[in-house]
Order: structure tokens, then sequence, then C-alpha cells
């Protein structure tokens, strides 16, 4: 399938962008429009985002989930029942363990009973040591979930948190390295064949956020010389981490786990985890930087009609950041002076800004192969 004009130097932005920072085509993916987070909470929803299998996250066209509530919709329907405990080691044995634990003089910590249970069937009934102690670790597991994620549900349920925060990352961003780089259409690679999404991966914005790529304005923008100058005050990929309210043990549970239980139907694994399943990939890392300088240079043949409606919306940001005028924080600036178009965009310091992605399959993400 041809690629159209404005995938081709979308795509080639993304080659310069990964090749200049090191960032892994394996992985990497943008995010349109630039994220611009003001406070934890919107940090924390740029991150919390299960994330689409696309190398261009526009997240105008793709509704995705977060990532919270598809792990809480596993949490929630995860059950191990005692009866399933029985039927593993036997309704004989389950009467024995019964009536041992009424003679202890003191009933063990629900934290211990797997072990305890090992102790006592490694004597008693050896042959289901293994696959008891398997039902109660899951148990237990399933039930210090609900426990966790229990003060982020329901009526004044807390916000989701996650690592890092807004005041982490502006550290984090102060101690790292600048960068500088250019970028020109007429030498640019628009070849992602080697990326995690080598096919099909089109654009949707054109010139600006919001405009369709297909526009003639924007075919215009793309099938001409477009030069930039970027430079990055200070640049870091930093890893995400879920907070209190997620564990990743119960994660591993449930997706290497297809049967009943521990699903409570036998088409849950399928409809997180299958084929089309809402729940494949996670973020693992994102890209954020700090104090951006940016000219774009393009020799496009506008009308002073397309002039006007480019210069309209300068409000709404353009290619290939798409970042929406914030004042004080980013500034955009345009010109059009004997055939060329200059486009400026600046953020201030101290403000971190997210342009991309490190997404991993699930089971990576869970320290899988």
């Amino acid at each position: 399938m041809m690629t159209d004009s404005f995938t081709g130097i979308t795509n080639a932005w993304y080659n310069q962008l990964c090749s200049k920072l090191n960032l892994p085509v394996s992985n990497f993916q943008l995010i349109q429009p630039i994220g611009i987070p003001a406070s934890d909470e919107a940090l924390w929803a740029c991150l919390n985002i299960v994330p689409p299998q696309t190398l261009k996250f526009n997240n105008w066209y793709y509704n995705q989930p977060t990532f919270f509530s598809q792990y809480a919709a596993i949490v929630n329907q995860l059950q191990f029942p005692d009866s399933s405990f029985q039927k593993d080691i036997g309704k004989a044995t389950y009467t024995k363990w019964n009536t041992y634990l009424k003679s202890l003089p003191t009933p063990p910590p629900d934290n211990t009973l797997p072990t305890v249970w090992f102790q006592w069937a490694m004597l008693n009934a050896p042959t289901v040591a293994n696959i008891g102690r398997t039902d109660l670790n899951n148990q237990l597991l399933i039930n210090s979930a609900l426990a966790a994620l229990a003060p982020y549900q329901g009526t004044n349920a807390k916000l989701p948190d996650l690592s890092p925060t807004l005041s982490s990352l502006t550290a984090t961003l102060q101690a790292s390295p600048s960068t500088e780089f250019s970028y020109a259409s007429s030498d640019a690679n628009p070849n992602v064949s080697n990326s995690w999404v080598p096919g099909n991966d089109p654009s949707f914005f054109g010139i600006y956020t919001g405009s369709w790529c297909g526009f003639l304005i924007s075919q215009k923008f793309a099938q001409s010389n477009i030069t930039l100058s970027v430079a990055f005050e200070h640049f870091a990929v930093t890893a995400v981490t879920p907070g209190a309210w997620y564990n990743s043990g119960l994660l591993n549970l449930a997706l290497y786990s297809k049967a009943t239980p521990p699903w409570s139907s036998a088409t849950g694994w399928d409809g997180y985890f299958g084929v089309n399943g809402t729940f494949n990939y996670a973020i693992g890392a994102f890209l954020a930087v700090d104090g951006i300088s940016l000219t774009l240079t393009s020799d496009a043949d506008f009308t002073s009609e397309e002039q006007a409606n480019i210069k309209s919306q300068l409000g709404a940001g353009y290619w290939p950041l798409y970042g929406g005028q914030l004042s004080p924080i980013i500034t955009n600036e345009i010109s059009f002076d004997a055939g060329n178009m200059t486009i400026k965009c600046n953020t201030e310091a101290g403000h971190p800004i997210i342009l991309g992605n490190n997404v991993v399959k699930i089971n990576l993400y869970l320290g899988g192969s």
C-alpha cells in the first residue's frame, strides 16, 4: 500500500526523533497532540492509558480505555471460591484440613495459610500439597488485590495515582541532557518497515491540530520542501509505575491463567488478552522534554486564502508537535515571506512536555517473554 504524503513526512519525523534521541523503534510511539500537563492529575491522565498499536497515537481519534479501568475490571471478576479448593484436594482431605485448623489454639493469619497448608499436607495429603498451596495462594492474591483496590472505587474514591509526579518529573528533566538536531523532508527517511507497527499506520492530523491530512492545504504542505531545527533544553525517558492500587502478581495470574477459576466466566480472558482484547499493551515509559525551541520552514505555494486559514489556527498548534498555544507555557508564531512559511514553537523552561511513549506488550510489561 502506498504511503500518502502526510504519513510519509510524519514517519520520517518519527525516524529522525528516534535516531537523534536514541529511542527504540521496537516500541516507541508518538503522541498527538503533545501532552502539556500542569498537575499530577493531568500527567497521570496522559500515562494512565492502554495505548493502541500505532506509531502515532492521535488521542482525538483513538478512544482508549485507561490502564486503571482495565486492571480494576479484571480484579473484580477474578475469584477462587473455597469450593474449587475442595474439588482440587478432595472432599475427605478438605474435611481433615478444616478439622486440623479448628484444633489450632489460634487461627493462622491469612497470609500464612498457604505455608501452613503445605506443611500439614506434606504429612497428611502429599499428592495434593502443591495444588492446594497454589489454590490458597490464588485466594490470597485475589483478596489482597481487592483490598488494595477498594479505596479507589465507589463513593469518595481516591484518584488512581502513578509515578512519577509532576514535581519529580520536572526534577528529573532538570538533571537530564540537552540535544538539538535538524530535519529536512528532501532527504528524510519515511520507511518504518522495521518498526513495531510496520504496516499501514496513517496520519490523521494535517498541517494544524484538528485538520485532516487529506485536505488540499495539508497535502500542499506535505509535498513541499520542509526543514526543521529543533532544540530541547532537557529530555528524558522515564518509567511509569502504578500506585498502591496495583498488584502485578494479580495481573500475572489473570494473564497466565485462562481457566475458570480464577476467571468468573469462560470468555473473560479473551476479552482482555485475546487477539482483539482491550488490554494487550501498556505504557512502560515515556519521553518528556523541557524547553522546546522549534523552527519550521516550508516552500509550499499557499494562496492568500490558505495563508489566512493557516494563520487563524495559531492557537491550535502545527505539525509535527501539534502543541496548542498555552501562554506562557507554549507559544506559536507564524509568518509568510517571499514564498516561504515559517512556524516557530517555543515552550517555557520548567514545564515538562510529553512527546511519546515506550509501548510494551502486556506479557513483557509483567516481566515475561
